[in-house]
């Protein structure tokens, strides 16, 4: 006996007893439970370093405000007042404006952010400085957004609008003399987060500086902010989030699907029988892979047409562009569910392992939180994951009509990822034949 059982033994002997219960029997299989768990050193590694990586990563990747936005600007003035008025939204924490992101034309500045290449755009008409001098009229300022992810373009026009009221009335303060000196923008803590990637503009002046000086109501403010949302126009949620979990649903269900098929066939005795038929190994991978992705698709066809007819979200783009990326993706889930499979020996192992590798898919693709403020070493982990690639594709189709000709590049990684699966899981696989 034990000196835990003895302590024990006491106290809840007795109680044990009228449950029917022995405290012997008891300690026998948890000695015997033990022991067969630290001989899986496997098992034992993965439940205790799953969480915390888990953890550090996907608490790395929300922990982020929404800093540093790359934006285009096209200045048709290009005198003083407007040259001052970028310094204004370069000299904040929310708007991230260089000579990089500089274009030729305002047509070119609408295309990249209708394609979702770039979130924002400000237009500086060619009146901008004479309005502003003059007095006569308004001098406005022109934000195009990407309403694609409606609460991240939320947050961007409430901080465009406070850079643009706080630098108005820092001109009307100086006697309407030279632009005053642009705002800080202390995005980081005045954007509260919330788990849909929500956010509300409390505060966007700097503590250390405070509010820019009292203006009076009676005389408005000289330069105002002319805003318009593409992709999304209506800035609705459902929008953004319903092509995310079409995705994410597609990603998990095909990944279940075979991550136990190899795992199965070892533990019910079969594997060794399909190993002696004169079925090649590939034979047997693609015969395994080929149902589930009739499945797969099936399934995907069903879950668009609810979300076409039942959501109201129309698809926008090119159909068959998005079910040809579909049955890339499909085949490259599928892929990662067998590779899971060959790697695994027994299924609750796969289903561990399939879990750990689904969460950073929830997290660190896109589906909830932006890519832009995570750290360099996370977002690796991110444009490793095929579903980050695959829910720019179906967001690009759904929801701001692109194609392949702005989504190749997505389309590309889906199909080198699906080559690297499907090949690792069948060279897998022959090395345990062999």
């Amino acid at each position: 006996m034990s000196l835990l059982e003895a302590l024990c033994k006491p106290l809840l002997g007795p109680l044990l007893a009228r449950m029917g219960l022995t405290l012997s029997g008891i300690f026998s299989i948890f000695r015997k439970e033990i022991i067969q768990l630290l001989r899986d050193k496997y098992l034992l590694t993965f439940i205790i370093t799953l969480p915390i990586i888990q953890l550090l990563v996907t608490g790395l990747a929300i922990q982020k405000d929404l800093r540093y936005v790359p934006t285009l600007v096209y200045n048709y003035d290009k005198r003083n007042a407007s040259v001052e008025l970028i310094k204004a939204f370069q000299s904040s924490t929310f708007f991230s404006i260089s000579g990089q992101y500089a274009v030729r034309s305002e047509e070119e500045l609408a295309r990249l952010v209708h394609a979702g290449r770039y979130r924002v755009g400000i237009v500086i008409p060619p009146e901008y400085s004479s309005n502003l001098l003059s007095g006569r009229e308004p001098a406005r300022v022109n934000i195009l957004i990407d309403g694609t992810n409606a609460n991240i373009s939320k947050i961007i026009l409430d901080a465009a609008h406070a850079i643009v009221s706080n630098h108005s009335k820092n001109y009307l303060t100086q006697g309407g003399g030279p632009v005053g000196s642009p705002v800080q923008l202390a995005a980081s803590s005045s954007v509260t987060s919330s788990p849909e990637g929500a956010g509300s503009l409390s505060s966007v002046l700097s503590p250390s500086l405070g509010a820019s000086p009292a203006v009076s109501p009676a005389r408005s403010l000289p330069i105002q902010l002319s805003s318009k949302v593409v992709n999304n126009p209506d800035l609705k949620t459902s929008f953004f989030l319903i092509p995310g979990i079409l995705g994410i649903i597609m990603h998990m269900m095909t990944v279940l699907f075979t991550s136990f098929s190899i795992v199965r066939e070892r533990e019910s005795g079969t594997l060794e029988q399909l190993m002696v038929s004169p079925i090649r190994v590939t034979d047997l991978m693609v015969g395994k892979v080929l149902p589930y992705a009739v499945i797969g698709l099936l399934d995907m066809l069903l879950t668009l047409g609810v979300m076409v007819w039942f959501f109201s979200i129309p698809i926008t783009g090119s159909f068959w562009f998005l079910l040809l990326a579909s049955v890339i993706f499909i085949f490259t889930s599928l892929g990662l569910g067998l590779l899971i499979s060959t790697t695994c020996t027994t299924q609750v192992q796969a289903i561990q392992l399939t879990m750990g590798l689904l969460l950073p898919s929830l997290l660190l693709t896109g589906f909830v939180f932006p890519l832009e403020p995570m750290p360099w070493f996370v977002k690796l982990i991110s444009y490793s994951l095929p579903l980050t690639y695959y829910l720019d594709i179906i967001r690009g189709v759904v929801i701001k009509g692109i194609g392949a000709e702005e989504l190749w590049q997505q389309t590309l990684m889906i199909l080198l990822s699906c080559v690297l699966m499907v090949g690792a899981s069948i060279l897998r696989f022959k090395k345990q034949v062999a």
